[in-house]
């Protein structure tokens, strides 16, 4: 497979690659690429938030129906012909083949004003609500994600080790106490190894992150700037600590994030899911605790 060059108008080929992105096919250096460009282009960001508004709809509105088996070898063949370069083959769910078979009749004259209605109506609507809680929780992770990706992928900030008195000037005081904290709670031979301060499109970052050997694990924190997880899809919960974890996933990196009154928190690596996911559960109420007490 060949990565997507986005040297030369990078906002057509990149709307190529939009709907490969949202269902995770793309390669990780092309969906680094696409990641970086939607973060600073409005007009392309807008475009993707509009397709999967238009994807959920389909989902919704074709669960139900059948789809005959040779329409499905069909669109099997289309997809193999029309898929982008830079992506991988895609499993199909049954409501996506349901979704092409409309397509497919559109094209050849049937339903077409059903299917117009229906891309006008996702148009018309706009906002969070329109996304699924999959959807929104993947919206609020990217944000820790791409600082993952700035820092430790693009930067190579887990081949560096800065001293406590390193960190704790790159990070200020108010964060610094933050670090003998996470000590205590570091799972088995991992230790911190950077502690610093980052800005990644305006945003601005605290940003942990612990070595175990080849692994890094990211510990990131930001304000929320108005923007929280949707409360109604709770993954897991810490009951003793009382913090919500939420999942997500992005090519070979693994999220858990949480929230408290102003901060967005995550742990991100690229651990297998469960070890992840462990990691956080055991850093969260103290990284939680600490920030409520700002």
């Amino acid at each position: 497979m060949k990565v997507i060059s986005m040297e030369k108008k990078p906002c057509a080929k990149i709307q190529k690659c939009l709907d490969a992105y949202a269902d995770n096919e793309l390669l990780v250096e092309t969906n680094q690429e696409v990641l970086k460009h939607l973060e600073n282009c409005p007009a392309c960001s807008e475009a993707l938030q509009l397709r999967l508004r238009i994807k959920a709809r389909l989902k919704q509105a074709v669960n139900a129906e059948v789809v005959p088996e040779a329409l499905r070898a069909r669109i099997r063949t289309a997809s193999r012909e029309e898929r982008p370069i830079g992506s991988k083959p895609a499993a199909w769910p049954r409501w996506s083949l349901a979704a092409a078979a409309a397509l497919l009749l559109s094209l050849s004259g049937l339903g077409t004003l059903q299917l117009w209605k229906f891309v006008r109506s996702a148009n018309e609507v706009s906002g969070a609500q329109d996304l699924t809680l999959s959807e929104q929780i993947g919206s609020v992770m990217r944000i820790g994600i791409s600082d993952h990706i700035h820092c430790v992928i693009d930067l190579g900030y887990d081949k560096k080790t800065l001293t406590t008195q390193q960190m704790t000037e790159k990070m200020g005081l108010e964060y610094s106490g933050l670090v003998p904290l996470l000590k205590a709670r570091l799972p088995e031979r991992f230790f911190i190894s950077v502690g610093h301060r980052c800005q990644v499109n305006g945003r601005e970052f605290v940003h942990m992150v612990l070595k175990r050997e080849d692994k890094a694990v990211s510990v990131i924190i930001t304000e929320k700037h108005g923007i929280s997880f949707p409360a109604s899809s709770r993954l897991s919960t810490l009951e003793a600590q009382g913090v919500t974890l939420y999942q997500d996933r992005l090519q070979s990196l693994e999220a858990v994030g949480f929230e408290t009154k102003d901060h967005l928190a995550f742990v991100v690596s690229s651990l297998e899911h469960q070890e992840n996911f462990q990691t956080a559960s055991a850093l969260a109420p103290t990284v939680s605790r600490f920030l409520n007490k700002l």
